[in-house]
């Protein structure tokens, strides 16, 4: 069992390592702010307004 302690040893700090590293990165970032309409499901009919002023501008096809 020569260097099991050693091993040990460094299992622990690799792992707190990993630990460190994954809280610096995934924890500690900004939270990005959301846009207001994307909580809102979007409506069939939300953009009849644009729809009917292209048709008045085109004419129907």
């Amino acid at each position: 069992m020569q260097g099991a302690f050693e091993l040990g040893l460094l299992a622990i700090l690799f792992l707190g390592l990993q630990v460190w590293w994954l809280s610096k990165v995934f924890l500690n970032r900004p939270r990005q702010p959301k846009p207001m309409g994307a909580s809102k499901p979007m409506r069939a009919n939300s953009l009849q307004n644009e729809r009917n002023a292209l048709e008045k501008i085109f004419g129907k096809s």
